[in-house]
């Protein structure tokens, strides 16, 4: 028996899971420090901690000492409770003695080697009933709770887990209200120049309190208030399906007979309809296609399962965006046949009734810090999840109990007086104009001190469009008024430290094709006269190859505009966006999206595929927790190349004969993001046994050929 995972632990998506070819090196494995914080109403006597993971097999982690143990029968020794006559996978009531009680742990601190598929259980008042089947073979691994069995040992106990992978590439971590929400929790972690956060925001009771008062009657039911735990609507038999079938329903029939066009980010531009009951789309850059093989259930677009989670790569990339656009409600059944939809844009998210409110709750900006959390397993589609990585992590924070009555305000603060007193305005990660600030209430002449929380920088322009004399603060407490430029901050930017940004206006071009300048209500100018097949072409430095966001000042008085990125010359093509009625010629609006852009001096251009709209400016800003594709590669047939079993539970062998070269093998999970990849490979098998169960996709390259395969983990 392996690993069994329960719905809960659907908490991170594959990313942290990452595939570890093989065992671990324990002998040279770099340590981590996991600083617990009790932040809960329990004393530390009566939080228990456990940890297991996988190095090489099925592990557990001493919380006390740091000792990596492989997990055996032997450990089941601790009594555990008999509920409907259920005895436990041993059949005598016994399972691991892996808890230890936070106020043994010194200092509070967990000092973890690199580990993958680990997670961090935190029960309190009691410690969970985890069962041990051992370290390899069959069985192996350890039985988990499963809330959904009435005779699970765990019923009634209050618990919590922060999931991660700590390899050579790094750390993945977060928490999860996936399956449900029990208790709130908070995770801090720092790097070389890194910081970010993430949790909850206020108390238990609060959320309760919240809940209770602004649940709408369709999501009361799935507060149980015996154990106040908030369950997802799938999984409590109060919630009415039909809510979120209904909007389903609509998609369906729409686009049955109309094209439904959206943006997808790094995967591109993908337009397609429903035939029979598929939905079938293909991407404009390449004519790739990718299907979704029926009309889903709710339980299948709310748990993408079923055909939410059916065939290949690009099948898998569609299906993960639509099923992260029905929970936000992001698919406009108002716009016309053919419009581009553009379902990276936040505004838009859970704005239009029916939509999955539960994940609109968690992702309140009262609720968890910076609004990212795990509310649904395609969470993660646009970068909204909790999900933190860095690859040279230093330190980690986790606060049990969240952050209540703490920061809801973001990284920076700026003050009135050079003492860092006076009035006072937090700011989040972002860019804030001169009319932005005094909304806040202080003006430009204002702020005379700044705090700078670590791994975070305020870039300050003398001008309110984001331009003039600058000054740069990074990481530290900064008096400005001794610098003399405080009397002209007009506009500021705040972003991580290292972060880059550029604002180009748009009458900047280096060449242009069939569009115009005239005067721009924001100052200055702006492009206009844009037809269809019209071009502009700008200069840019780009520092490093990797994803940014692009933002573009725009207005129209009509809609129905289409905005093509793409480098000068027209390949590659980088992402399209539609533009919106705006209500005017001079009434301005930002969109964005997603793209990956290479490194160094370049010329970028946009081509409109469809005119009707004026354009202020662009702005390019470094967005590194964005979704990044792997690099296209044909696919073809190497008929000497076995990968079995497959599906596979365990050990996955790759069939390659003695005089092949076995040089590469890569991981991908169903959004096309590379997991894990080993050059030069000594063995032809890989571990995956830890990995949760779903479709993945293995990139093998042979004697300088490349092949990609579908592989099912059960």
């Amino acid at each position: 028996m392996q690993l069994t995972m329960s719905r809960w632990q659907k908490a991170i998506r594959p990313a942290l899971y990452c595939l570890i070819i093989l065992a671990f090196s324990m002998t040279n494995a770099q340590t981590l420090p996991y600083q617990i914080t009790n932040n809960s109403d329990y004393p530390d006597n009566e939080v228990y901690v456990a940890i297991v993971g996988i190095t090489g097999g099925h592990v557990w982690v001493d919380p006390i000492t740091g000792q990596v143990n492989q997990m055996s029968q032997s450990d089941n020794t601790v009594p555990g409770p008999v509920y409907g006559g259920n005895m436990g996978p041993g059949n005598n009531a016994l399972y691991a003695n892996c808890f230890r009680k936070l106020s043994d742990i010194p200092n509070n601190t967990v000092n973890l080697p690199q580990i993958a598929g680990c997670r961090i259980f935190f029960a309190f008042q009691s410690q969970l009933y985890l069962y041990f089947f051992g370290y390899s073979g069959a069985p192996s691994g350890y039985s988990a709770p499963n809330l959904e069995n009435a005779t699970d040992p765990n019923q009634g106990i209050k618990f919590e887990i922060a999931e991660l992978t700590y390899n050579n590439y790094g750390l993945w971590i977060n928490t999860t209200r996936v399956d449900s929400y029990q208790y709130p929790m908070g995770i801090e972690v720092w790097g070389n120049g890194f910081y970010k956060k993430v949790g909850e925001l206020k108390t238990h009771q609060q959320i309760l309190n919240e809940w209770q008062a602004t649940a709408p009657a369709e999501f009361q039911g799935l507060l149980d208030q015996s154990s106040t735990t908030i369950h997802f609507p799938t999984k409590s038999s109060t919630f009415p399906q039909s809510l979120i079938q209904n909007y389903i329903d609509q998609i369906w029939s729409k686009y049955s007979s109309q094209q439904l066009v959206f943006n997808s980010g790094d995967a591109g531009t993908w337009r397609g309809s429903v035939s029979g009951n598929n939905f079938v789309f293909t991407r404009d850059s390449d004519g790739q296609v990718a299907t979704i093989p029926g009309k889903p259930t709710t339980e299948m677009a709310m748990e993408a399962s079923g055909v939410m989670a059916q065939g290949a790569q690009w099948d898998l990339v569609v299906q993960a965006q639509i099923a992260a656009a029905i929970n936000r409600h992001a698919i406009n059944l108002n716009l016309g046949s053919g419009v581009m939809q553009d379902f990276s844009n936040e505004a838009n998210y859970y704005q239009t009734w029916p939509y999955n409110w539960y994940a609109k709750f968690w992702h309140r900006s009262d609720i968890s810090y910076n609004s990212q959390t795990y509310a649904f397993s395609f969470d993660d589609v646009f970068d909204q999840s909790a999900t933190i990585h860095t690859p040279s992590p230093t330190n980690i924070n986790i606060t049990l109990g969240g952050y209540p009555g703490g920061t809801s305000g973001g990284p920076v603060t700026l003050y009135q007086h050079c003492n860092y007193g006076g009035y006072a305005v937090s700011l989040d990660e972002g860019s804030y104009t001169l009319g932005q600030l005094q909304a806040l209430g202080i003006s430009n002449d204002d702020i005379s001190s700044l705090k700078i929380e670590s791994g975070y920088q305020v870039t300050m322009y003398q001008h309110d469009n984001f331009t003039g004399n600058t000054v740069v603060k990074a990481g530290d407490d900064a008096c400005l008024v001794d610098d003399g430029f405080n009397d002209d901050i007009s506009s500021l930017v705040v972003s991580t430290a290292g972060g880059w940004s550029q604002q180009i206006e748009a009458e900047d071009w280096a060449v242009m094709s069939g569009v115009q300048t005239e005067a721009c209500s924001e100052g200055g100018l702006n492009v206009g006269w844009i037809d269809a097949n019209d071009w502009i072409v700008w200069d840019v430095n780009v520092p490093n190859a990797g994803s940014y966001t692009v933002e573009y000042r725009v207005a129209s008085a009509s809609g129905g505009g289409s905005i093509q990125l793409e480098n000068a010359g027209g390949s590659p093509v980088y992402g399209s966006l539609g533009v919106p009625n705006t209500g005017g010629w001079q009434n301005w609006t930002s969109i964005s999206h997603t793209v990956y852009l290479s490194a160094g001096q370049q010329q970028i251009a946009i081509k409109a595929l469809a005119g009707g709209w004026n354009l202020n400016w662009i702005k390019l800003s470094s967005a590194s927790g964005a979704r990044i594709s792997p690099e296209l590669v044909s696919e073809f047939s190497m008929s000497d190349l076995k990968v079995y079993p497959n599906p596979v539970e365990d050990i996955l062998t790759i069939g390659v004969s003695d005089n092949q070269d076995l040089q590469q093998i890569e991981i991908l999970d169903i959004s096309g993001r590379s997991l894990y990849q080993l050059k030069s490979p000594k063995f032809n098998k890989v571990d995956l046994t830890f990995l949760e169960p779903g479709q993945y996709f293995l990139k093998i390259q042979v004697d300088d050929q490349l092949e990609t395969k579908r592989i099912i983990k059960k």
